[in-house]
């Protein structure tokens, strides 16, 4: 990763562990793990069946709830047109179908094959390069995906670009301020890198760039001719399908994914009521 902040543009420093950066002027937390997504061996390099199983339970809860909180501040704007980059399985287009005409960019060619099979539109292809020349939208969002892309500022500037006046831009990922974040940063510490490794998603195909809070997304947003006018955070964790997003990482063995599985059910009535671990913050595009 650049020498520089993305934010503030002063000098990152070495932190928590080689591949680790920090800004010691504002709170931007980075790395220099590089994205291998178009790299993977046959077949992927996670249990990608096991993922969409784990995931799908919490991920179309959370998308519910985003979609409403999204559907208050459109209010009555009708026939507008969303593009949700790095869709994935489709299921936040699903969420938003009947309210907005949605179109999804995904780069992991067999995760995009599979939701169109069952009717989504998705396109292969990275953001912004798989757009239509003059093609614009009413609402850009990026669900826990703008925390993997290198280029935090180019790719709000596209997105800046490929907004309509007034256009919302909902950007959902991991808070650096959240509970299970600063216990993973305490376990490195204490010498237990696993935690910390996992949530920056180290040796994935896909790892995290950046950690973000409201503080960065924020002087991001204003940097790009935007506002941030809301927010809200979102689970990060439900008991079902715990255990298999827990074991879709090939490398982990059975015994370790089910101690882990005990171990934050038991913690789990503890971690709901502490700070939030995923944020999403409404970003509105100055007229």
């Amino acid at each position: 990763m650049a020498d520089l902040c993305p934010v503030c543009g002063k000098t990152l420093r070495p932190a928590l562990a080689s591949w680790h950066f920090e800004c010691g002027e504002c709170s931007y937390e980075g790395s220099n793990l590089e994205p291998k997504i178009l790299e993977q061996a046959a077949g992927g390099d996670l249990d990608e069946e096991g993922r969409e199983t784990a995931l799908s339970v919490l991920r179309k809860s959370n998308f519910a709830l985003l979609a409403r909180r999204l559907g208050e501040l459109l209010g009555d704007r009708e026939g507008g047109k969303l593009l949700d980059v790095g869709s994935a399985h489709g299921w936040f287009l699903d969420a938003m179908s009947g309210r907005l005409e949605g179109v999804g960019l995904e780069p992991d060619v067999a995760v995009a094959a599979a939701a169109r099979q069952r009717g989504v539109r998705v396109r292969s292809g990275f953001f912004p390069d798989a757009l239509e020349p003059g093609e614009r939208f009413d609402v850009i969002s990026f669900n826990d995906v703008l925390e993997h892309i290198p280029d935090i500022n180019a790719t709000l500037q596209a997105c800046r670009e490929r907004l309509v006046p007034g256009g919302w831009l909902v950007i959902n990922a991991p808070s650096r301020r959240g509970v299970l974040y600063r216990v993973s940063r305490l376990m490195l510490r204490l010498g237990m890198a696993g935690p910390f490794d996992r949530l920056w998603q180290r040796g994935f195909p896909s790892p995290h760039v950046h950690y973000l809070d409201t503080r960065v997304v924020k002087a991001l947003a204003e940097r790009h001719g935007f506002r941030l006018e809301q927010q809200m955070s979102l689970p990060s964790m439900k008991i079902r399908g715990l255990y298999s997003r827990i074991r879709y990482a090939k490398d982990v063995a059975v015994p370790k994914a089910m101690a882990m599985t005990a171990l934050l059910g038991l913690a789990y009535p503890v971690l709901a009521a502490m700070p939030p671990d995923i944020q999403v913050w409404f970003v509105r595009k100055r007229e």
